[in-house]
């Protein structure tokens, strides 16, 4: 490196420190351009989060309704293969899925022999469609517990009840069997949700399948199931667990059209402009430095390192601002981690681009600027 270069990198280094010290010495601009640029950071980083938090909670309240799930049955066909349902689980998409048939028997026990209970015979892929871990007994939608008194880990000693007559030998109804687990199952519908599952083998025939499936499946999935189900002369019918009311919204769509979208970017366009401004009103400085000798390239580094300072102190207090607010915002912050800092990010990064502009702003000539001082 020739000592050419070596001034010539010196000049920028100091031009540099110069302009740090530059955007110190203006304190009232300082305070009102850093305040500004703050809030422009973080508050609609807040507002959009706690929107976001908002639409997610109703979305996980649509799924855990039955969002997303399909109730597949077969009538003319006698019915849906069981093995074919509990194994629906290697189709791209499909999350769960699970056989389930209403028994005729109804039960007590030996706490509330009258209590009349429904009896649900599941499949083993009934612990993934209601997102618990699979344990042995009997599954006993919360309700029912409530009712009798049950817990996960109860002795379960069911006695049938049915008008018909007794359950046949080797029903479940007969054995003694303990709470497996104590759930919602609101998941499952009127049909279901109300009655006792019993764990049973994939062998035979159900009433229905129930199918929960990833977002953005459900074309493909519902192309395929109808002839999967089928009995090769009936195809299987489809029938969305939640049909309208309340939960029939499309989130995603929701998403995409909410009103800070694109705050971001407009965020980041108004800090731009600010600091524009800000040059402006320090153009006489710029033109003082050149009288003093200082070339193009040093006035822009001197320009855009008050600029750089300015955004990156802003930037790194909202990012507390931001910290401290949405723990005590939202529901769950975390899941909104890559929505904030997207918003940071856009919004410091379309600022910054503003502060390189400004290098380029065309100013008065130094001896007006004089004039002026």
């Amino acid at each position: 490196m020739t000592s050419a270069h070596r001034r010539a990198g010196w000049r920028l280094t100091v031009a540099a420190g110069e302009g740090f010290r530059n955007w110190r010495s203006g304190r009232w601009l300082t305070a009102i351009a850093t305040t500004f640029v703050i809030g422009v950071l973080s508050i609609p980083t807040v507002i959009d989060g706690v929107w976001i938090d908002r639409l997610l909670a109703d979305e996980r309240a649509w799924v855990s309704a039955g969002g997303r799930t399909l109730v597949v049955t077969n009538d003319e066909g006698g019915g849906i293969p069981r093995v074919d349902c509990e194994s629906l689980t290697h189709i791209e998409g499909v999350r769960a899925s699970a056989s389930l048939t209403r028994m005729p028997e109804r039960t007590g026990t030996v706490s509330a022999p009258d209590a009349n209970t429904p009896l649900v015979a599941a499949g083993e892929g009934i612990w993934g469609l209601l997102g618990v871990a699979p344990v042995d007994g009997v599954i006993v939608p919360v309700d029912i517990a409530q009712d009798l008194r049950l817990q996960a880990g109860s002795p379960l000693v069911l006695t049938p009840t049915s008008a018909g007559g007794p359950a046949g030998s080797g029903s479940p109804a007969r054995e003694a069997s303990s709470v497996g687990a104590v759930v919602d199952t609101s998941v499952l519908g009127e049909q279901f949700e109300y009655a006792l599952l019993l764990p049973t083998s994939a062998t035979g025939n159900a009433s229905t399948c129930m199918i929960s499936y990833a977002p953005g499946y459900e074309t493909s999935i519902r192309q395929v199931i109808p002839t999967l189900l089928g009995d090769g002369t009936h195809d299987a019918v489809l029938a969305d667990r939640l049909v309208s009311g309340t939960y029939g919204r499309d989130f995603s769509a929701e998403y995409e059209r909410r009103g800070l979208r694109l705050a971001s970017w407009f965020g980041g366009g108004a800090i731009s402009l600010l600091w524009l401004l800000i040059v402006w009103i320090r153009r006489g400085r710029d033109g003082l430095y050149a009288t003093l000798g200082a070339d193009f390239a040093a006035r822009a580094v001197i320009r855009g390192s008050e600029g750089v300072v300015l955004i990156g102190t802003s930037a790194l207090a909202a990012v507390v601002v931001v910290g401290l607010i949405t723990p005590l915002a939202l529901q769950a912050p975390s899941a909104l981690v890559a929505d904030l800092l997207r918003h940071l990010a856009i919004t410091s990064g379309v600022a910054i681009i503003g502060v390189c502009a400004s290098v380029f702003l065309p100013l008065r000539s130094p001896l007006a600027s004089l004039k002026d001082r």
